[in-house]
């Protein structure tokens, strides 16, 4: 074998042995999607109309994307609470032990629920200020659950305010500010540090 050969062999031999350990680093840092059920909304508020809820919803599923998160189908989701429900008729979607049973049920690393707590609001004109007001009084709750950790989480996040009528005075733009702000006190998030350790650090607590 002549000198050119030989160096020939030897970078395809490198370059075998780079992509072998490439392939294998690769799969040692894999990250395993942790899969998360998003609830049905709860809507105790008793407020119409739906599509605004939905803007909740929609906000709160946000942040769980491949390939840190697999979100699970919300047909199953829906299929799920319902089942369990009607096995508990007193309690809550909401509920520690219903979230917990819905983890067991789908194989699910995270159960989150969104819920319409208190939704009101007044439009008045005043005729001293020669302008229309909105009062608003809208509280927004969100439930969250991990089977890792065995960790129940309660947020709130709340809207009381006298505002000039505007745009931002619409349900649909509180609703979603209000469900951004759930999003900076949810514990899940943010990516996983480590494989089954999202919440490893976060209390339960009710804000």
């Amino acid at each position: 074998m002549n000198v050119r050969a030989g160096g020939l062999v030897k970078k395809i031999v490198f370059l075998l042995l780079l992509a072998y350990f490439s392939t294998t680093a690769s799969a040692g840092y894999a990250i395993t999607p942790l899969k998360v059920a998003v609830m049905p909304p709860m809507n105790t508020a008793d407020y119409r109309p739906q599509q605004d809820i939905q803007i909740l919803q929609d906000t709160i599923k946000k942040p769980f994307k491949y390939p840190y998160y697999t979100l699970l189908p919300a047909d199953m989701t829906a299929e799920a609470a319902q089942s369990l429900l009607a096995e508990n008729k007193q309690a809550r979607l909401s509920d520690e032990i219903i979230l917990s049973a819905v983890a067991d049920a789908l194989s699910a690393d995270i159960v989150v629920v969104v819920e319409l707590d208190r939704a009101r609001q007044q439009r008045f004109y005043s005729h001293r200020l020669d302008d229309t007001y909105v009062q608003s009084d809208i509280t927004v709750k969100c439930y969250a659950y991990s089977a890792a950790t065995k960790q129940y989480d309660i947020m709130k996040a709340n809207k009381n305010s006298v505002e000039g009528e505007s745009i931002q005075t619409s349900p649909e733009v509180i609703f979603k500010d209000l469900a951004e702000e759930i999003l900076i006190k949810l514990p899940y998030k943010r990516i996983p540090p480590a494989q089954g350790s999202h919440s490893d650090t976060v209390k339960k607590r009710e804000e």
